[in-house]
């Protein structure tokens, strides 16, 4: 049988792309607080994460949540992130423990660690160093995320991604300044997939994602041996092709 995984931020970005490559590969419940342009005739629910009651009726019967809704912006104010970075994230834990599902997997972000100097590889091990309010959000949820393992008895993986980009962007230039720690949306989801099928004794785990660049600000090895991790997509040789 296909897992049943509940997507949050399904009318984002990310959201919308998983879901495309994901119609055949899982049974997928979808919610967003804004419509979906397209569900491929998945169940699709309009609910506000920070809204709690709302969030425990998405979660009955679902094996994996793939937590991506928030608000995404590096400068977004604390108005904002409050109610759609911690509140939210909190109920998606907290339903998902009350409803007994296998996993949740958390959103994280590049942000979380993004006060290391830009020519210094961060490894898994290394101190959370946020700049800014959004990653210190992301650095929160990591905190939970080890909560709800450790106390609750749900696996908790949260892999903190890079930027994501589609491959085919132009912004992808070896002078942009986020170009070693690019993401393409494929990759993302390679890699979030191996996060939903990894082995059921996974109890708590942070992952870096970011493409197979050249270089990476974010180290990888701990993705590629636990999760089966393989990029596919550098983005120093998809820059060659844009000059």
């Amino acid at each position: 049988m296909k897992r049943k995984v509940l997507i949050t931020g399904a009318a984002g970005r990310i959201g919308s792309f998983v879901t495309s490559k994901w119609v055949d590969r899982y049974d997928l419940v979808l919610t967003d607080v804004r419509p979906a342009q397209q569900t491929y005739g998945f169940p699709f629910h309009e609910v506000n994460l920070a809204d709690y009651d709302a969030v425990r009726g998405l979660v009955e019967g679902v094996d994996t949540v793939v937590h991506l809704g928030a608000d995404p912006r590096m400068e977004a104010p604390w108005e904002s992130l409050l109610p759609n970075n911690i509140i939210a994230t909190y109920n998606v834990f907290e339903a998902a423990a009350q409803a007994r599902c296998r996993r949740v997997i958390f959103a994280s972000s590049v942000n979380a660690v993004f006060g290391y100097p830009h020519d210094v590889q961060v490894h898994i091990d290394m101190p959370p160093r946020p700049i800014n309010l959004y990653g210190a959000t992301k650095v929160w949820g990591e905190a939970v995320a080890s909560y709800y393992a450790a106390a609750r008895d749900i696996s908790c993986i949260c892999l903190r991604f890079g930027w994501v980009v589609d491959r085919n962007s132009p912004d992808i230039r070896v002078d942009h300044p986020y170009i070693d720690i690019a993401l393409t949306y494929d990759d993302l989801t390679l890699l979030v997939a191996g996060a939903i099928d990894a082995p059921d004794d996974m109890d708590y785990a942070v992952f870096h994602g970011v493409s197979n660049n050249r270089w990476k600000r974010l180290n990888i090895d701990d993705a590629r041996n636990r999760l089966g991790y393989n990029p596919q997509d550098d983005a120093f040789a998809l820059a060659r092709q844009n000059t």
